[in-house]
């Protein structure tokens, strides 16, 4: 539970948390083109989490997969100035197969950076562009079990997963209290005077998409991440270290199950109950 004392702005005019350990950090597609990533590390960033690709969401396109043509470049420039780095794939799945078919192709993006992969493996399922998406009508029982056969897809490969979700998708596209195994990436732009409003809990916060870094030249998303990763080194310079890393919840009791889970391709399974 956060409160509104817990937030205030550093001197760079940045949201900063007094409630415990925290790092900063943000996240990048090739739409920002040529970035320097000495300066980003430069200036207050601890970790950035690259896209590597998206699934085209229109219902009159053709879903396809595609790379992302700046991860390489900015994975290696990130990882070149000391950066902690993660990385996230833009998914539409709207059939566990699709979500399966993403995350192997982003796990085969990734594989040249493994060693040096220290923050989560995102699954970016958004909702965008309306009666116009090639996911409208798909209900939010199917879309849980898009994103967590992707997670677990993630997990299986031996990354930390998380999941992306604003306040829509929490609450009307996914069905979150299935995806509880799972850390979670929190999106909602606020004032200082406000904290994060999801019902949910979460691990890290996107609370803006107007920062200000140098060696970017325009607008960036930015983030602040409340828990310390395996691997990751850095951290602002008044923030104590921390070895309390995240581990699921204990699952809840249920009743005996009453069908075989949906297969989710070799190594994975997702539970029918989602």
């Amino acid at each position: 539970t956060f409160t509104p004392e817990q937030f205030g702005k550093d001197d760079k005019d940045r949201v900063a948390y007094s409630g415990g350990f925290y790092t900063r950090g943000i996240d990048v597609s090739g739409h920002k083109q040529e970035i320097d990533w000495n300066a980003v590390a430069s200036d207050g960033i601890d970790f950035a989490i690259i896209r590597a690709g998206n699934r085209l969401y229109g219902k009159d396109s053709s879903g396809a997969v595609c790379e992302d043509s700046w991860f390489d470049r900015n994975m290696q420039g990130a990882i070149a100035a000391g950066l902690d780095v993660g990385a996230y794939f833009f998914s539409n799945a709207i059939t566990v197969e699709e979500a399966i078919e993403e995350a192997d192709f982003f796990l085969a993006k990734l594989e040249p950076y493994r060693q040096y992969i220290n923050y989560p493996v995102v699954c970016d399922w958004e909702y965008l562009g309306g009666n116009n998406s090639r996911a409208y009508g798909v209900d939010a029982k199917l879309i849980t079990q898009c994103v967590a056969a992707f997670c677990q897809r993630v997990k299986d490969a031996g990354y930390m997963p998380m999941y992306y979700f604003n306040e829509y998708c929490g609450y009307v596209k996914f069905d979150l209290s299935k995806l509880t195994r799972y850390p979670g990436w929190f999106a909602e732009y606020t004032d200082y005077d406000n904290v994060p409003s999801s019902r949910y809990d979460f691990q890290m916060w996107q609370y803006s998409s107007k920062g200000k870094v140098a060696g970017i030249s325009s607008d960036v998303d930015m983030n602040l991440c409340f828990i310390p990763f395996a691997g990751a080194q850095r951290r602002p310079p008044d923030v104590p270290p921390s070895e309390d890393l995240w581990t699921p919840p204990a699952p809840a009791a249920s009743g005996p199950v009453e069908s075989e889970p949906v297969t989710a391709g070799p190594g994975s399974t997702v539970s029918p109950e989602l």
